[in-house]
């Protein structure tokens, strides 16, 4: 709790029960044992004179204020040179889009390094969404031959510790990619005639998942964008589709028939335990 605005009296008690630095006006210097050198403490010196006066307004607690953007964002890491172990309160702003460069990894995370008495709170105004899986391949190159199933859409958020989550955007694992269709070889005359296995779509994410390619030939499938999944190859006129990738939050559709399973989708949270929700917002995709 803030020392009060000038107005109120204050005295050394004032001081110890905000700082815990005992009765001698020398122990509450800026930056000392005790008083925090934060920009709610710039009217406290570092040395020299000191009085009473100089301490309206200020707070044994650290405000740390952070805008995010980019991707694979460590909220730990991004603090801020403000920030002091066990007496930071911080607020990490997101107003436009976080995401991750590929499904192995997490758009956003709050580790274990920040001490247990800080607080951590995010605001998300905007998009923090996992990588798009990859479609599977299409089959090719010999009877039967076998298409691949489509890959799993990454994570959004990983917590592991308490943390505050206000959404007022939306919260998104990454698509599942599409499963690839597998090759054929029909009846036909003079000849049997062989057909390429679509490949599957990539899954949506902030980095699309690829579009899965046949082992051979075409009817590859189309990449994730951001907000929808890519649509599945065909091998015109004679079917045998890949499977659409998954949007936000979904997983991949299966590709032919016959053909392979789509991937499922990526959570938009991990460590839901540790997260309390003010506010919702849109949340796709799994949480554990």
């Amino acid at each position: 709790m803030a020392i009060p605005a000038p107005g109120t009296a204050i005295s050394m008690s004032t001081l110890n029960t905000e700082f815990g630095g005992g009765f001698a006006l020398s122990s509450y210097y800026r930056g000392g044992s005790f008083v925090p050198n934060s920009p709610q403490n710039t009217a406290i010196p570092t040395s020299g004179t000191i009085s009473l006066g100089n301490f309206y307004s200020s707070s044994n607690r650290v405000l740390v204020s952070i805008t995010a953007s980019g991707n694979n964002y460590n909220v730990y890491t991004n603090r801020g040179p403000s920030y002091v172990a066990g007496k930071t309160d911080l607020t990490v702003t997101v107003p436009g889009t976080i995401g991750s460069a590929n499904t192995g990894s997490y758009a956003m995370l709050v580790p274990s390094a920040f001490s247990p008495t800080d607080t951590v709170t995010i605001i998300n105004n905007g998009v923090i969404q996992g990588a798009g899986g990859a479609g599977g391949r299409g089959g090719g190159a010999g009877p039967f031959n076998a298409g691949a199933a489509g890959s799993v859409g990454g994570n959004a958020v990983y917590v592991n510790r308490p943390t505050t989550i206000t959404n007022n955007g939306t919260l998104a694992g990454g698509g599942g990619g599409g499963g690839g269709a597998s090759a054929r070889t029909v009846p036909g005359k003079p000849a049997p005639i062989f057909y390429v296995g679509g490949g599957g779509g990539g899954g949506a994410g902030t980095v699309g998942g690829a579009g899965g390619v046949p082992t051979s030939g075409p009817a590859a499938g189309a990449a994730g964008t951001s907000g929808a999944g890519g649509a599945g190859g065909q091998n015109l006129p004679a079917g045998y589709i890949g499977g659409a990738g998954g949007g936000r939050g979904a997983a991949g559709a299966a590709g032919g028939p016959p053909g392979f399973a789509g991937g499922g989708a990526g959570n938009y949270l991990v460590g839901n335990a540790f997260v309390t929700f003010p506010a919702t917002g849109t949340r796709q995709g799994g949480v554990s």
